[in-house]
C-alpha cells in the first residue's frame, strides 16, 4: 500500500464517507422490509387447512381481517361472501372481479364494508347493507372499479368534519346505483370524484356538505329520483369538470348559499333532459343576496351544455328557509 494510500485510510473525511455508506447499508434493507406488503388469501371454497396462503386460502374474509396487520392485502377468489367487513388501518381488499366478488351483509344494519385510515378497496360487489361503503372519520381510504348497490340507505357514506389532504377519499371508476338512499354523501371532507357511474339511486346521485374541497369531473350521473348532485357554497371549495348530469327527477344541480363565502365551479359539463331546473340556485335565509355575489360564488364555463330541463337550465334566485 503506498503512502498516499494509507494518508487516505486515515483522513477524517474518508473515515466520514465510510461512516455514511454504512449507514445506507443498513438502512435500505430495512426501508425495504418496513413498505413490504403482506398478502392473503380467501375463497369461499375453501376446505381443510386454511392459513390464509395462496394454497391453502381463508374462507371467510374476516378470517383474513382478523389475520391482518398494516400493510396487508387481502386477495378474494369469485363467489359471494355474506359477512359486514371492517378494515382495519393499513389494509386493502382486492377482488378477482367486481362483478363475481360480491359482498352481501350479513347484518343488514350495518354497512356492507367500513374503512379505517389508509384503506383500499378494489374490484368487489358491495350490498345489501344500511350503507354499502361507510368511510370512517378522517381516513384516507381509496374506492376503485366497484359495484355499490342495493343498499338501504346510501351506497357510499364518508363521515368527518375536515378537509385534510391527508384524509383525503378518492372515488373511481365505479357504479353505484339502485340504492335507497343517496348514491354517495359526504359529510365535510377532501374528495375526489371521478369517473363514476352514479345511476337510479332513490335519493340524490351525489351529495356534499358546506365546508367541503371536492374534484368531481368526468362522472355520469343520471335517473336518479331527486337531484344529480346537490352542492353547498358555504366555505367550500367544489371544482366540477366533464361531467354528464341527464334525466334525474329533480334538478341537474342544487346549488344552496346560507351566507358564507365559497366556491363551486361548473365547467365543460352536459346538464340535459332533467325534470326540474338544470342548476337550481337556492338560497337558504330570508333576505335579498345581490346577484354578483352568486356569480362570484358560482361560476359556469362557456363549454357547458345545459339544455332541455323541464323547469328551465338555470333559475332565479330561490328563496327557501
Amino acid at each position: 500500500m503506498t503512502a498516499t494510500s494509507q494518508s487516505m485510510l486515515k483522513s477524517p473525511k474518508f473515515k466520514r464517507a465510510l461512516f455514511v455508506v454504512a449507514v445506507l447499508l443498513i438502512a435500505v434493507p430495512s426501508f425495504v422490509l418496513s413498505s413490504h406488503k403482506t398478502k392473503l388469501y380467501v375463497d369461499e371454497h375453501a376446505s381443510g387447512t386454511q392459513d390464509g396462503s395462496g394454497s391453502h386460502p381463508y374462507k371467510t374474509i374476516a378470517q383474513a381481517v382478523r389475520a391482518a396487520s398494516k400493510n396487508t392485502e387481502i386477495h378474494i377468489a369469485k363467489g359471494t361472501y355474506e359477512e359486514n367487513v371492517d378494515l382495519k388501518e393499513g389494509m386493502g381488499i382486492f377482488g378477482e372481479d367486481k362483478s363475481d366478488v360480491i359482498i352481501k351483509a350479513g347484518d343488514k344494519g350495518d354497512a356492507v364494508v367500513t374503512m379505517a385510515d389508509n384503506t383500499t378497496l378494489d374490484k368487489v360487489t358491495v350490498e345489501n347493507g344500511r350503507y354499502g361503503v361507510k368511510v370512517e372519520d378522517g381516513a384516507k381510504a381509496s374506492i376503485i372499479q366497484c359495484i355499490v348497490k342495493n343498499n338501504h340507505r346510501d351506497g357510499i357514506f364518508v363521515v368527518g368534519d375536515g378537509i385534510k389532504k391527508s384524509s383525503m377519499v378518492s372515488i373511481s371508476e365505479n357504479e353505484i346505483r339502485d340504492n335507497d338512499g343517496t348514491g354517495l354523501y359526504a359529510q365535510k371532507r377532501k374528495l375526489s370524484i371521478t369517473d363514476n357511474e352514479i345511476r337510479n339511486n332513490n335519493g340524490d346521485g351525489i351529495d356534499i356538505e358546506s365546508g367541503s374541497a371536492a374534484w368531481i369531473a368526468d362522472n355520469k350521473i343520471s335517473s336518479n329520483d331527486k337531484s344529480g348532485m346537490k352542492l353547498r357554497v358555504d366555505g367550500s371549495e367544489i371544482w366540477t369538470k366533464s361531467n354528464s348530469i341527464r334525466n334525474n327527477d329533480r334538478e341537474g344541480i342544487e346549488i344552496s348559499y346560507k351566507g358564507k363565502a365559497g366556491r363551486i365551479d361548473i365547467a365543460k359539463t352536459k346538464i340535459m333532459g332533467n325534470k326540474k331546473y338544470g342548476v337550481a340556485r337556492v338560497q337558504k335565509f330570508l333576505g335579498n343576496t345581490p346577484v354578483a355575489a352568486w356569480n362570484k360564488y358560482v361560476t359556469f364555463n362557456t363549454k357547458n351544455t345545459i339544455t332541455g330541463n323541464k323547469d328551465g337550465d338555470i333559475s332565479s334566485v330561490i328563496i327557501s328557509n
